[in-house]
């Protein structure tokens, strides 16, 4: 472990913007997902008649993001964690591939944790009722889920459902989509997580695909029209990345799939924890003014206390 954290101290971290991709770069014509997502919208037609809300939510503040390089900063040689700021965890669940999990999975800061109870509180002093939640398999998507549900008061209630098809535009891991905890290390974690949740999209169906843009649209819509599909009442969350709140509502609103440099426009503005609700009244559906504020922070450069010292 690296005594001094320059990096930590000194590094100025900006969260990267995506590379540059080109909306043909990727994916064969055809779409696994299409022919699915017809299936799915003429089966939900009958349980959309029914008034219900799909929230869909981004993940909280993450480490990487907010530190920069903290990895070879907060483990030793023998893969012990140990946190350099007050807004890193005190600790870290136990995952197989140790702090290399980590720097490809990034947790979410403390204050990630409370941006998403607080947004969880929200919904319960308004009364708004979460039946079921999803998650995409990313560690801090996960983790804000989890932060959400306690604030709603309803984390030992409601399990995690970890769905493969939530996770990001898998072009932008050009070394491979990260591995994620398994079910039995995040439950060994602490976590509530539904052990015989079947998901939409598996794991390595989504491990080996080169989407393009449009074929994660239509991924995305297929998770949000088999959730719809699955309960033919009630609200649920989705939990997930900067695009997933376009990508997991453009379809069911009638919007087309946008390209891949227009998206990475959008979410370049869609901060942590960013809420949209889509409601259904008399079978349309409809981005609504959701049911809590925004949370609006300011950053807050690390502090070096010999700066007196000079």
């Amino acid at each position: 472990m690296i005594e001094e954290p320059s990096a930590l101290l000194s590094e100025v971290v900006k969260p990267p913007v995506p590379p540059k991709i080109n909306d043909g770069d990727y994916g064969d014509e055809g779409n696994l997902y299409e022919n699915l997502l017809e299936l799915k919208k003429m089966s939900a037609n009958d349980a959309e008649a029914k008034s219900r809300s799909v929230f869909v939510m981004r993940h909280g503040e993450r480490i990487d993001f907010t530190f920069g390089t903290w990895t070879p900063y907060c483990f030793d040689e023998s893969g012990q964690y140990t946190r350099k700021d007050l807004n890193m965890p005190k600790k870290l669940p136990y995952r197989s591939e140790g702090a290399t999990g980590y720097l490809k999975d990034s947790p979410v800061t403390n204050v990630g944790i409370l941006q998403a109870t607080l947004i969880g509180e929200s919904f319960k002093e308004n009364n708004v009722e979460i039946e079921y939640a999803y998650s995409s398999p990313s560690f801090r998507c996960i983790q804000t889920c989890d932060g959400f549900l306690r604030g709603l008061g309803k984390r030992d209630q409601i399990k995690i459902r970890i769905e493969p098809g939530l996770f990001e535009w898998t072009v932008w891991y050009s070394e491979g989509v990260p591995n994620w905890m398994t079910k039995e290390e995040l439950i060994q974690g602490g976590y509530n997580i539904d052990e015989t949740y079947k998901p939409f999209v598996e794991e390595k169906e989504l491990k080996e695909s080169k989407e393009n843009c449009e074929q994660f649209h239509l991924r995305s819509a297929f998770i949000t029209r088999s959730a719809l599909s699955a309960h033919s009442t009630g609200n649920f969350l989705l939990v997930g990345h900067s695009a997933t709140l376009d990508t997991c509502s453009h379809e069911l609103v009638g919007n087309k799939s946008k390209s891949a440099s227009d998206m990475i426009k959008l979410i370049q503005k869609i901060p942590y924890c960013g809420l949209i609700e889509i409601t259904n009244n008399s079978g349309e559906w409809k981005i609504v003014e959701p049911p809590c504020q925004p949370i609006t922070h300011s950053n807050n450069q690390r502090f070096d206390y010999k700066l007196f010292l000079e």
